[in-house]
């Protein structure tokens, strides 16, 4: 028996935004079973490898940036063994969206922007509900906390050299 070869595309790093509580982690863990995909979430690494640091502490942007890159380092690991992953964490900036857009074209893999869309009354709600369930592996948020994150989310324009998929928040 001959079988036909298969065609295989790149793997693909998936990258989220949205506002905080729009359901950007229930879409990752989606995207987790469905593709499948292997999931990294900055805020699990985060609550594991430093419990002790609140997400407003002074020191928490450094050492979730060198989590970033430790990840990174595995998550290129997957990419290579031909498996999908999906970062966990807010491309909330041009900025922020455009760096990982260069790393993901430097190791050769596609990215695709999951932009998932939910209006503020909801994130808050949702935020509200997830720290009552006591989410052990979310930071908690007040609602004014999720406003002034809201102020300052940037949504993203087809000029960003992404392939960008709205969704409705989860």
């Amino acid at each position: 028996m001959h079988l036909l070869p298969t065609v295989r595309l790149p793997p693909t790093i998936h990258l989220l935004c949205g506002l905080n509580g729009a359901g950007k982690t229930a879409l990752a863990r989606e995207l987790q079973t469905e593709l499948p995909a292997a999931r990294f979430s900055l805020d699990e690494w985060m609550l594991r490898l430093y419990p002790g640091v609140h997400f407003a502490a002074a020191e928490y942007g450094d050492l979730a940036e060198s989590c970033k890159l430790l990840i990174w380092d595995t998550a290129r690991q997957v990419l290579h063994s031909g498996t999908d992953v999906v970062l966990d964490w807010n491309q909330w900036s041009r900025a922020r969206r455009a760096v990982w857009r260069d790393k993901a074209r430097a190791a050769g893999f596609p990215a695709v922007l999951h932009h998932v869309r939910t209006p503020l009354d909801a994130a808050i709600e949702r935020v509200g509900r997830r720290a009552a369930d006591g989410d052990p592996w979310s930071h908690r948020l007040e609602e004014g906390g999720v406003r002034h994150l809201a102020g300052i989310f940037e949504p993203p324009g087809p000029d960003e050299g992404l392939e960008i998929r709205s969704v409705t928040g989860r």
